[in-house]
């Protein structure tokens, strides 16, 4: 049974976007329209075991492209939309993995789970029953745990589907309804690659330029030839354009010692660079 969840809540996520965004759709056909309409240029995936000759007619409807398995080169989309991967779905950590393997810097997962702790869940333990043949149930906590170790750097939930409960009495049970979580059935995830700041750093300049500047600012960083690469250094900002505020951001996701950003600092400052970031 699939019928339970908020279908197209999952969308609240996305925003309108008039650029060829690369989005994977994985099954759910019911997502074709809406993503039609929130991305009207958007190249979609559709990936399915079984293309049904009503799978064939959406997709041609929504302007999608069949697939019957993963790509297997890295960094290919922006959003991957795999409802049931948590739910249903089997092998669900390796898929995690091999969704992150496929995001590009800046695209995000989405997904839902069947939440544990829902009152509804719970009422039916008190009275000894317990129905989990066909859906996976998860507690918020350990989502994040298995996103965290599949290597997502920032989560965002929404609530799905909602009862009206009462959570009073499991409240005075010693339940915390952080959230209005004992009354939501459903959560609905956003799970991004990286943070949205280090995502940003990445979008403005190339890997192989940023390969180059994190290179450097770790040999700084252990001083290796530190001198010679804060010079070298210098000349790769001034080469690329790499202008001071970036440099800032960027030393603050990469350099961890004080001393290095110390050094960094001082010998920019004698070169008429201001740089601004924490120590």
């Amino acid at each position: 049974m699939r019928n339970d969840f908020a279908r197209h809540g999952i969308l609240n996520f996305v925003s309108p976007d008039f650029l060829p965004v690369q989005v994977l759709l994985v099954e759910s056909t019911e997502f074709l329209s809406g993503l039609r309409e929130i991305l009207p240029a958007a190249k979609i995936a559709f990936l399915t075991a079984e293309p049904s000759p009503e799978i064939k007619k959406l997709c041609e409807k929504f302007r999608a492209d069949l697939i019957d398995e993963l790509p297997t080169a890295p960094k290919i989309f922006e959003i991957i939309i795999a409802e049931d991967v948590l739910t249903t779905g089997e092998n669900f950590y390796a898929m995690l993995m091999a969704f992150n393997h496929l995001l590009k810097d800046s695209g995000f997962l989405l997904t839902q789970f069947y939440n544990v702790r829902f009152i509804g869940v719970l009422e039916n333990l008190r009275r000894g029953k317990f129905f989990n043949n066909e859906q996976r149930l998860w507690a918020k906590a350990d989502v994040v745990k298995l996103l965290d170790d599949a290597i997502y750097k920032e989560i965002h939930f929404l609530p799905g589907k909602r009862e009206n409960f009462s959570a009073a009495d499991w409240k005075n049970f010693g339940f915390e309804n952080y959230n209005d979580d004992l009354t939501t059935k459903t959560w609905l995830v956003k799970a991004c690659k990286c943070t949205a700041e280090v995502a940003a750093l990445k979008e403005i300049f190339s890997p192989d330029v940023r390969a180059d500047l994190s290179r450097l600012l770790h040999r700084i960083e252990y001083d290796l030839d530190a001198e010679e690469n804060f010079l070298r250094l210098m000349e790769l900002c001034d080469r690329e354009g790499i202008f001071d505020e970036y440099l800032a951001d960027f030393i603050n996701q990469v350099v961890v010692h004080t001393a290095a950003k110390n050094f960094i600092k001082s010998r920019a400052e004698n070169f008429g660079r201001m740089l601004n970031f924490d120590r």
